[in-house]
């Protein structure tokens, strides 16, 4: 197995077990073929692989379940925290378009990055308003509920280890997920 594949299926192994809508991987550029080959397998299971940033050694990698995700921006809430943040979209596409532009800078990822990963709104929130004020830090920092967040970070933790463990055994990404 590469190792594009395998830092995928660490990174990202809770997409695609439905834990979360989407998920980031940073890789080295150079195994395009496993990329795209992987990105066309799990298309017919909703999922969309798009570079958000690119250098001239990496490449930063946004997975997504396209009706999980649509779930999460077109929520009332999540909707107007982005319109709020000057997002104007009607689709999925568009709206990680958005993202995408506002990640060309060399600079650290916008924080509203946070609701395109799933992470709870008021979590994210909380880090625009107060990034050394959570109260608990994991798959990102958190401001309110850390017994609810604690339990997801277990969940995503025992799912990756999970996935990792039969990468090791020898099984291929398709295999796990059965798209080949």
């Amino acid at each position: 197995m590469s190792e594009t594949e395998f830092s995928i299926g660490r990174h990202c192994g809770v997409t695609f077990a439905g834990l979360k809508p989407a998920s980031l991987v940073n890789l080295r550029k150079g195994d395009c073929a496993t990329l795209a080959r992987l990105a066309r397998c799990f298309r017919r299971r909703g999922f969309s692989f798009v570079v958000l940033r690119s250098s001239a050694e990496r490449q930063t990698v946004y997975v997504y379940h396209e009706e999980k995700l649509r779930q999460v921006l077109f929520s009332e809430e999540v909707n107007a925290f982005l319109a709020a943040e000057g997002y104007r979209y009607t689709s999925v596409l568009q709206a990680i378009s958005q993202l995408k532009s506002r990640m060309r800078g060399k600079g650290d990822f916008p924080h509203e990055i946070g609701v395109f990963l799933g992470y709870p709104l008021h979590d994210v929130r909380g880090f625009i308003e107060d990034p050394h004020g959570s109260i608990l830090s994991g798959c990102w920092k958190v401001y309110a509920d850390p017994s609810a967040a604690e339990k997801e970070f277990e969940r995503y933790r025992r799912c990756s280890a999970c996935i990792c463990r039969l990468m090791k055994s020898g099984k291929s990404l398709t295999q796990i997920f059965h798209v080949g």
